[in-house]
C-alpha cells in the first residue's frame, strides 16, 4: 500500500532538502521515504514555484484564502499538539 501525504509535508520535506547544511539521506532516513518521492516532490516544486508570484493577481474571492488559512492553521494546530504528547511520552 502507498502511503498518502499531504501537500504541507511534502513541502516541508521539499524544504529541508535546500538547507545546504542538510543531505537527501539525512531526510530519507528521518522521514522513512524514496529518493523517487522526494525527487519528484522537488521537481514539482520547481516547476511550479513561479505560480507562488501570481497569487495577487488571481480574482479569488478573499474570503476563500481566509478560509483556506483557517482549516491549515486548524491542522497545524493538531499536529503540533500531537507532536508535543509524543515528545513527552518519549521523555
Amino acid at each position: 500500500m502507498t502511503k498518502k501525504y499531504d501537500t504541507n509535508f511534502k513541502l516541508q520535506v521539499v524544504l529541508e532538502t535546500l538547507n545546504p547544511n542538510t543531505t537527501i539521506e539525512s531526510i530519507k532516513k528521518k522521514y522513512g521515504l524514496s529518493n523517487n518521492a522526494i525527487g519528484s516532490w522537488r521537481k514539482k516544486f520547481f516547476t511550479n514555484a513561479h505560480k507562488s508570484f501570481d497569487l495577487g493577481n488571481s480574482a479569488t474571492d478573499p474570503k476563500d484564502s481566509i478560509e483556506e488559512l483557517k482549516r491549515i492553521i486548524g491542522e497545524l494546530t493538531i499536529e503540533n499538539s500531537i507532536l508535543k504528547k509524543i515528545s513527552k511520552l518519549m521523555n
